[in-house]
């Protein structure tokens, strides 16, 4: 009997101390604000194109004249495969290239860099600068890729095709007209089509 009254007087009541639980409470509540501040900055924007219900005349006229330059660009293991209006890129005379080969390899094959630091960006960006020159209203880009090209890659490229110097944060709300150098800045990203 001497064990249970020690028990019971060991067990009475006790007091929870919160206070440890709500200072880090209070650290982590501000610290997750931030982080949502910082998470939609990093948001890449891909949408499809918007096509505006009104405009002029004589641009609709143009437009109707126009072939669409449908450009599509598949990131290889090995390059880029660059087509445009169901041609690729490098082409001659109406015949189609090897569609096997790219038509922009790597910049550094066979390197021990990272698999995205191998492409050749700066060429895809001219590339791509040549056809702005062709096609000037043109905003859209189909990009697809293999199934073990990296992320990173992609990205890059999509940056690539959009313009180095690109800023489209006035433009895209609404309070200037697009730059001019930005290329192709309204990616559309299909899987694994070739």
């Amino acid at each position: 009997m001497a064990r249970r009254r020690k028990k019971n007087a060991e067990e009475g009541e006790v007091e929870a101390n919160l206070i440890p639980v709500m200072n880090v409470m209070f650290l982590l509540i501000p610290a997750l604000l931030l982080a949502m501040e910082v998470a939609r900055f990093a948001a890449i924007n891909v949408s499809p194109p918007k096509f505006a219900a009104q405009s002029e005349q004589k641009e609709e006229d143009k437009k109707k004249d126009e072939k669409p330059l449908n450009l599509k660009v598949f990131i290889m293991s090995d390059g880029y495969r660059v087509s445009a209006s169901g041609q690729q890129a490098g082409a001659e005379g109406g015949k189609s290239a090897d569609s096997s080969k790219p038509t922009i390899p790597l910049a550094k094959p066979g390197s021990d860099l990272k698999d995205f630091d191998r492409y050749d960006y700066a060429a895809l960006e001219a590339k791509a600068q040549e056809y702005k020159r062709l096609y000037p209203h043109e905003t859209v880009v189909t990009i697809s890729a293999e199934n073990d090209i990296p992320l990173q890659s992609i990205i890059k490229t999509m940056d690539s095709l959009r313009g180095r110097d690109c800023k489209l944060m006035n433009a895209v709300s609404g309070n200037e007209e697009v730059p001019a150098e930005c290329l192709f800045w309204s990616p559309i990203v299909e899987a694994g089509a070739g």
